[in-house]
């Protein structure tokens, strides 16, 4: 555990250390309509793939009915003409870029499987991989059986976060639908990847000084919390879902806005009581959960002006306590989150992803390579024994409020499946659809019993169940 927890140590020296570096040049490219610069929160993440998670974010929507698959083949064309990011490659130069696909008129980006068995196909469509390095960054699968047809759709992490997922999606069902109207010559506008959203981001915070306002010594969350763990290895990946029954999110709105509280809050509590059941922390230790944040919400607009990576985070930390009722953990959790917006959460994340953008790329992935070679070894040790967890939660909130609309066809259900992390980590993820919110979470088969995934989220089930009535 040491050894992950320097890894983020050791990268907060690396960023205080190259602050003051200047700004690296693509050379040769920049008048190169097939290139995209990455930016920080992309480098961030391609270099965190190195044995720490899969940086995969997957939605499954069910439909009412039948989709025209050539129809829908050609709408996800589109959607990288719409959104160039997702039909391109990530190259490791220095710094690294993203570079549009070769011959993309013939890169398979969408499937068809007609099955008797959705479920195991769902389950085999999730487990699959996409290649980082040689893209596409989306693959959408069309999984058919009698008369309705489950819409699988993955997009690379690396190149957005759960917010840009989100757009995707609607992006998606936009385009299928407008291609269907035989009064509608869909040409899509491609959107630009710019600086522009980041220049508008640190403009509406008034950080003008990067370098002051950057904080090396940013608290970093320990993974303590206690968890059975078989080992910390690598493998396949497998996944496990809970939903909440329909009229639960009316009761927890309800609950919620008679105390001021959000539904982000009431999750919050109901995992910091799950975990304490279920590691039974010793009463008065202080326990992190880190908290994902959607920067987006800094901009004039709330939005970028291309799909992209823009997600902070905040460091929430409670002690166990006694007896202690959901209201009164729920009151402890509200007065730390109330506290924290007070500010400006997760804008050290972005400052930190412009750092990271004038750190020499190869140094940065040669680190990562190393510590994660270090923790390979480490697991293999058949005496390694994994006894801590770190735990994110990941509220992505509505997948969409309106239903979703693919031509004629609706969604009637959707959920998010979120990337799997290496152990000790395990993250979250929250959805919501169709007055339904369902729990996710993701492991790597040899490191983990999927009954102990499955208690834990039945634990936040029941939290969230008995004590928002």
């Amino acid at each position: 555990m040491k050894k992950i927890t320097s890894y983020y140590k050791v990268t907060n020296k690396l960023f205080s250390k190259y602050i003051s570096t200047k700004k690296l040049k693509i050379e040769n490219i920049a008048d190169n309509s097939d290139i995209i610069p990455a930016d920080g929160h992309d480098i961030g993440n391609y270099v965190a793939r190195y044995g720490m998670a899969n940086f995969q974010i997957q939605a499954i929507m069910k439909l009412d009915g039948r989709l025209d698959f050539d129809r829908l083949s050609r709408a996800v064309r589109l959607s990288v003409d719409k959104e160039p990011v997702f039909g391109c490659r990530f190259v490791k130069s220095n710094p690294p870029y993203w570079k549009r696909l070769d011959d993309i008129d013939n890169v398979k980006f969408c499937s068809l499987e007609e099955t008797d068995n959705p479920d195991e196909a769902i389950q085999r469509f999730l487990a699959s991989s996409l290649d980082i390095d040689h893209g596409p960054m989306v693959k959408v699968k069309l999984i058919r059986s009698g008369r309705y047809d489950t819409l699988g759709i993955k997009v690379n992490h690396i190149c957005c976060d759960g917010a840009g997922a989100k757009e995707y999606f609607l992006l998606l069902s936009n385009i299928y639908s407008r291609i269907g109207c035989k009064c509608c010559d869909f040409v899509p506008e491609p959107s630009i990847r710019s600086k522009n959203d980041h220049h508008k981001l640190f403009k509406a915070l008034g950080k003008d000084n990067l370098k002051a306002a950057w904080n090396s010594k940013q608290r970093i969350p320990i993974p303590l919390w206690r968890f059975p763990w078989k080992n910390g290895r690598r493998g396949t990946t497998r996944f496990v879902v809970c939903r909440l029954p329909y009229g639960q999110l009316d009761e927890m709105n309800t609950y919620a806005k008679a105390r001021g509280a959000t539904i982000n809050d009431l999750i919050l509590t109901a995992i910091y009581r799950a975990m304490f059941d279920m590691s039974k922390i010793p009463y008065g230790v202080p326990m992190d959960i880190p908290v994902t944040l959607d920067l987006r919400r800094y901009l004039p607009d709330q939005k970028t002006e291309a799909i992209r990576n823009l997600t902070g985070g905040l460091i929430i930390k409670k002690a166990r306590k006694a007896h202690e009722s959901f209201e009164g953990t729920l009151s402890r959790v509200m007065s730390e989150t109330k506290e924290i917006k007070n500010g400006h959460p997760g804008i050290q994340n972005a400052i930190g992803a412009e750092i990271a953008e004038n750190i020499n790329f190869h140094q940065i992935c040669a680190y990562f390579k190393a510590v994660s070679q270090i923790i390979e070894t480490t697991s293999q040790n058949p005496f390694y024994v994994v006894n801590t967890c770190g735990l994110t939660l990941s509220n992505f909130g509505f997948v969409s409020k309106p239903l979703i609309k693919f031509g004629n066809n609706v969604v009637t259900d959707a959920y998010i499946i979120p990337p799997v992390v290496r152990a000790p980590g395990i993250l979250l993820v929250a959805s919501t659809y169709n007055g339904i919110i369902t729990l996710s979470v993701g492991y790597y088969k040899p490191s983990a019993r999927r009954t102990d995934m499955e208690k834990l989220l039945n634990k936040i089930k029941i939290e969230l169940m008995e004590g928002c009535k």
